[in-house]
């Protein structure tokens, strides 16, 4: 994992200083030096891993994509601001030249409606880099926000619509749901007309739960929600997953907390977002836009 290699250089320089030239005085000093800088490395660690921007690719391939089709992913940034303006996002969604933004929800966090500019601001520079879909989660729900994002252009909020696109010579139908839970009665098709399947079919859900989208005839669904359970242990994954501890040892369900899962026909790809909600406490799990690809099969 990457460290910040001047703090790590700094601290053991001083460190070290502190032994040569140790007289009773400094020596006495010692146990608050190192106090010290142990502190910030842990600040340091703390600062990269809740406010380092890094970018996550991931490639999907589909005989239905004619040409490459880059897709840049954006989802729960909870109000957060990652430079002025949210500079830093804009600048790397900007970098990958993108042909279509999706934005997948909780861009600010419920009863905070002093962030809603901050989240409205922020589309509004992306959607002047590609043509986006916006859709809301469980948080960013106010209506106000809804006119601001609507009111946009190049922005279209997906709230239950459908939209027939023709991206580099591929054929796309995107859906658009805005659930905050699925209710036992939930069924696609109460809203939407059987997918074409000659067409590719790109669903996007704020809430990953799969099983609510099996008989539904999308080929691929992008996902936030989860924020990819904030803090991440090696080999164990997540530490919270779905009301679980430690999922990959509790939990017997289909997973779905960060990256790429088939189920059934289809495909989904779950981000784990921006935001450090509820708490500022990220670890081994960096706040992420994400750089789908889709490609041609050979």
């Amino acid at each position: 994992m990457f460290v910040n290699k001047k703090i790590v250089f700094l601290s053991v320089l001083l460190y070290n200083i502190v032994n040569v030239f140790g007289s009773d005085a400094l020596k006495k000093k010692k146990k608050l030096v190192s106090l010290l800088l142990i502190i910030a490395l842990i600040a340091s660690l703390w600062y990269f891993n809740n406010y380092s921007l890094k970018l996550t690719e991931q490639t999907i391939y589909s005989d239905k994509v004619e040409n490459d089709v880059k897709i840049a992913l954006i989802s729960d940034l909870h109000g957060d601001k990652f430079g002025k303006n949210n500079r830093k996002i804009t600048e790397l969604v900007r970098a990958q030249s993108p042909d279509l933004i999706f934005v997948l929800g909780d861009m600010y966090t419920q009863n905070h409606t002093e962030q809603i500019d901050t989240a409205v601001s922020l589309i509004t520079e992306l959607s002047q880099i590609a043509d986006t879909y916006v859709i809301t989660g469980d948080h960013d729900t106010d209506q106000v926000y809804k006119d601001k994002i609507s009111a946009l252009a190049n922005v279209h909020l997906m709230n239950y619509k459908s939209a027939d696109l023709k991206i580099n010579g591929t054929n796309i139908t995107l859906f658009g749901i805005d659930n905050v839970y699925y209710s036992s009665t939930f069924d696609l098709h109460n809203e939407f007309d059987e997918p074409d399947r000659n067409r590719l079919n790109i669903l996007l859900a704020h809430i990953p739960e799969t099983e609510h989208f099996e008989d539904f005839g999308v080929d691929l669904i992008f996902s936030g929600d989860t924020h990819g359970g904030m803090v991440r242990l090696p080999l164990l994954g997540p530490i919270y997953y779905n009301g679980f501890v430690l999922p990959k040892l509790t939990y017997s369900g289909r997973m779905t907390d960060k990256g790429l899962y088939s189920f059934e026909d289809k495909q989904i790809f779950v981000t784990s977002g921006l935001g450090d909600y509820p708490v500022p406490l990220r670890f081994l799990n960096r706040p992420e836009v994400c750089l789908i690809t889709l490609k041609s099969i050979d």
